[in-house]
């Protein structure tokens, strides 16, 4: 029993070491996923029903990001990796109505409704990071991404409602908006990525929580607003 133990343990350590890549050995791997983002600190404040002024924060909104990594395999269970990704990132907001207040400071018959508001931030990231191998497919990682601003636009549709004395609608008159906000932005991001990927068949499902360092707003006096995201990506290697 014992020499059986044994030969059991010497023989899944073969295969366990069959299945590392060599040291130096280097892997190309297109990546495809979901960017799923937002904004830390981004707030709309906006008047009620009851002229009361409120706020409501910015929610996650799930938008894509691809591109390919190449690793280097340190040692065995160890490996480094540099990457360019296109990341579509931003934030969204839920529809909110908002009173319109007259000169007099009465309220007037009309109302703004914000629908579909979406903040849409587009970055060319270049993450480095450090993979650790804990078992045969299973890593755990951490580096530091670079983000390079390419594209920054706020889009929502105004509703502008206008109402009778008894509250009824008389008119509605929807103008969709698209501002660039590009030059109001910093155009280089940097956030730390922690991560755990899984490789079945040369197939990795990655996910990775990037934690914004940098705030995105050129102007000191603008809110620090700062991005953060996940990306869930799955990749092939190639090599």
């Amino acid at each position: 029993m014992k020499k059986l133990s044994i030969l059991t343990f010497f023989v899944l350590f073969a295969m366990f070491s069959h299945a590392q890549r060599p040291q130096g050995h280097v892997s190309i791997i297109p990546r495809v996923g979901l960017d799923i983002a937002n904004l830390s600190g981004n707030k709309i404040y906006y008047t009620d029903n009851n002229s009361t002024t409120k706020y409501m924060k910015s929610k996650y909104n799930a938008r894509f990001i691809g591109g390919v990594d190449v690793e280097y395999q340190l040692l065995p269970m160890s490996s480094i990796s540099l990457g360019a990704y296109y990341s579509q990132q931003g934030c969204r907001f839920p529809d909110y109505r908002s009173n319109v207040v007259s000169e007099t400071g009465s309220e007037s018959n009309e109302a703004e409704n914000w629908e579909k508001q979406r903040w849409k931030l587009d970055y060319v990231l270049v993450p480095l990071m450090f993979n650790q191998y804990v078992t045969e497919g299973l890593a755990v990682k951490v580096g530091v991404q670079m983000g390079f601003l390419t594209n920054a636009k706020v889009s929502y549709t105004l509703n502008l409602v206008s109402f009778d004395k008894e509250g009824n609608v008389v008119s509605e008159k929807n103008t969709p908006v698209n501002t660039d906000i590009k030059k109001t932005l910093n155009t280089m991001d940097i956030s730390i990525p922690i991560g755990v990927s899984y490789e079945y068949q040369n197939v990795i499902l990655d996910l990775r929580y990037n934690l914004g360092l940098k705030k995105i707003y050129k102007d000191k006096d603008m809110p620090k607003e700062k991005n953060t995201f996940f990306l869930f990506t799955m990749g092939y290697r190639l090599n």
